[in-house]
């Protein structure tokens, strides 16, 4: 090998590495030959006298790219070795093996120059303390890094070529096929083509992606999942639906016969190291790489697409999209449910229901930082503040909407026989399929005959649950709404008599007529409970108003911090918690519900805060370094406690109660301690105890 010359004996000293590796799994599969060929470099170093034993082969990194470090666990080990001195020689087929990233390139070949390290490959052998070597591998690694960017660059090219056309073969969605031939038609399974186009039409009527997957679950519709690996490629599996499924199914453009590519791309700061397939975002559609129309047969239209993408962006309620979210109407006593916004943080507010009672709460600090709810906020006061505001907002119209509910609800029962009809059917093929592969199976093969009557009792099980779901979704027919006269007189001019007529609407009426001008509603409350909230309505008007609110949500804020101070300062100077109260109401302190604090919200923020008194410290065992209690005492003099209460009581011990701590305390002096010894043996008639002084 050329350079031979340069290989001392403190090389062969070493250990000699052959580092193997492959870009991709499909090239470790597939191009076998070029693992032999890196394997042979052993005989060329068992040339250059290294010994057999000396000769170590990482091929760790197999199917890993080496465009960085990360994830590469054989490339990171032979560096640290490189730095430990044990690494003679490092041999690779080509410089491209080692490294396709300068920065990782130079850093191997800085350590390989300052730990004598030799670097060969198959056109010879270099040493990075030599200059001419260093630059002659300094050249490699950048031509190195340069082909894989020229290689990337054409295989782009073709595969965006082919994309603009919308010839460029991708894996096609659940309930689209590729026939032999290469044209795409709808998946032959009639109840597959039909459970999807459920799934758009119920988007469209609910408004929400959560309602439809209430419909699907309510109703035990399973959505179909073609696999594209594992076990069970290339079929269908039914499976229970998911809202990631959900929306898999309604932000796919092929279901409106339009062919995208490069909807998602590789942020290099969210990849995790070793993990290509990580990191991928959402791009917008402005930034697609190609995206051409009618190439798929369509489920919708293109303009019934591009309807459904904006509402679910409405329902994600992203503040920065031009389209801020209207939201589907939902069940709960919440007028505002889906619209309210927390000021503070920007994030949408949910809704928690406690009885009878609902609050607004903004959960995405705890949900997702572990720390505390930004507010939560009581939401009856809030309703009818927004309501009296729609009240003066509102401009006359005409509302006729119930006969419409009644039709929609009636349709929508006949759609649900249908779809558990259609789900019957799959069934019992499916039950018939488990059948015949039982009654085919060589009854000698117990195991495999054994596991197909597991599988045909579980087909049957399953056709008898959706023959009864059916029959019972069959018995239950809605019946029409009449609507009075009466009524629809008392529409006909709504905008003046829609505060009268308010009460008298359904819940769900009230939030659609409100989300009809009201576009969503930030709400802010201070500490002191109240509330600003703020309109936005549909047009961009912006209007703002006040109302009082139940504060309960000061727990561990900074206003209940200080009080706990307050209280602590006022613990510790042996105050009593009638004096604790009265000082708090006298120098403007307020609790979160209530005009003034009572002993049962003092004693709760004692407990929270962990204030305990004086007395109690003593009871603990934290006696003050200059003192004794009456325990300490009595074990001092050798006697027992009792002794004292009683010489307290005929006033032959002249003691008062310590303010601080609220009992008797004795100084810790050998007066006191005589005293109280003399008094003991009776020759003195009285001991007179002197205070004791806490400020040492």
């Amino acid at each position: 090998m050329n350079g031979s010359i340069k290989v001392l004996p403190t090389h062969l000293k070493r250990r000699a590495v052959v580092y193997l590796r492959q870009s991709d799994p499909k090239q470790v599969r597939e191009n076998r030959e070029s693992a032999v060929n890196q394997r042979a470099l052993t005989e060329r170093l068992r040339e250059l006298t290294w010994k057999p034993e000396q000769i170590v082969v990482i091929d760790g990194d197999q199917g890993i790219s080496a465009k960085h470090a990360e994830g590469r666990a054989g490339f990171q080990k032979l560096v640290a070795d490189v730095g430990l001195g044990k690494i003679g020689i490092i041999i690779g087929y080509e410089v491209s093996r080692l490294a396709r990233n300068n920065a990782d390139w130079h850093r191997l070949l800085e350590l390989c120059a300052l730990f004598d390290t030799l670097i060969g490959d198959s056109d010879g052998i270099y040493h990075p303390r030599d200059f001419n070597d260093r630059l002659l591998l300094g050249l490699k690694g950048t031509m190195s890094e340069a082909e894989l960017h020229s290689l990337r660059l054409r295989l782009d090219a073709g595969r965006l070529s082919k994309a603009k056309r919308g010839e460029l073969i991708q894996h096609l969605p659940t309930g689209l096929v590729r026939g032999a031939e290469g044209s795409v038609t709808f998946d032959p399974d009639a109840s597959i083509e039909q459970r999807i186009r459920l799934v758009f039409t119920k988007f469209v009527e609910l408004g929400s992606g959560s309602k439809v997957l209430t419909y699907l679950v309510r109703n035990h519709l399973k959505l179909p999942r073609r696999q594209t690996s594992g076990l069970y490629a290339g079929q269908v599996l039914w499976k229970e639906p998911a809202l990631a499924a959900l929306h898999s199914i309604l932000k796919n453009p092929a279901y409106a016969g339009a062919f995208a590519h490069g909807r998602r791309s590789a942020e290099p700061t969210k990849q995790i190291p070793g993990r290509p397939a990580t990191g991928r975002l959402r791009r917008p559609q402005s930034q697609w790489h190609a995206l051409v129309k009618d190439v798929y047969p369509a489920y919708i239209t293109w303009d019934e697409h591009e309807r459904i993408q904006r509402k679910i962006a409405e329902n994600r309620q992203k503040m920065d999209e031009q389209f801020t979210r209207k939201g589907g109407v939902r069940h709960g006593a919440a007028l505002l449910a889906g619209l309210v916004r927390c000021a503070r943080c920007g994030h949408a507010m949910v809704t928690v229901y406690k009885g009878t009672r609902f609050q607004y709460r903004c959960n995405r600090t705890r949900s997702e930082y572990g720390k505390p709810s930004c507010q939560f906020l009581s939401g009856r006061r809030i309703d009818a503040a927004v309501v009296e505001e729609f009240f003066q907002a509102i401009a006359p119209s005409h509302i006729d909407a119930l006969e419409e509910v009644s039709t929609k609800q009636r349709a929508h029962h006949r759609e649900q026989i249908r779809h558990l009809k259609q789900e019957v059917k799959r069934l019992e093929y499916a039950a018939a399929r488990t059948e015949r592969q039982y009654n085919l199976v060589d009854p000698e093969n117990r195991l495999i005959a054994a596991t197909l009557e597991k599988k045909w009792e579980q087909a049957l099980l399953n056709l008898e649950t959706g023959k009864s779901q059916l029959s019972e979704t069959e018995a239950t027919t809605p019946q029409a709404i009449a609507v009075p006269v009466e009524l629809r007189e008392s529409f006909a001019d709504i905008g003046g008599r829609l505060p009268e007529l308010w009460p008298r609407l359904s819940r769900e009426g009230r939030k659609s007529l409100l989300r009809t001008l009201v576009e969503r509603v930030n709400l802010l409350r201070n500490e002191e409970g109240v509330c600003q909230i703020r309109i936005v309505w549909r047009g961009g008007l912006v209007t703002e108003t006040h109302v009082r609110v139940p504060v309960h949500s000061l727990r561990y804020s900074e206003t209940e911090k200080q009080v706990a101070d307050r209280i602590r300062q006022l613990t510790e100077q042996g105050q009593t918690i009638k004096a604790i109260i009265d000082t708090l109401n006298t120098e403007g302190y307020r609790p979160c519900r209530g005009g003034a604090f009572t002993t049962q919200i003092v004693n709760k923020l004692k407990h929270r805060y962990h204030i305990v008194s004086n007395l109690e410290r003593l009871r603990q065992g934290k006696t003050p370094n200059n003192a004794h209690t009456i325990k300490e005492m009595a074990q001092l003099i050798e006697i027992d406690p009792s002794w004292f209460y009683r010489k307290i009581r005929k006033g032959s011990i002249r003691i008062k109660k310590d303010p601080l701590y609220g009992c008797y305390l004795f100084p810790r002096t050998k007066q006191c301690i005589g005293q109280l010894k003399q008094l003991k043996k009776g020759k003195r008639a009285h001991a007179t105890i002197q205070k004791v002084h806490h400020d040492g």
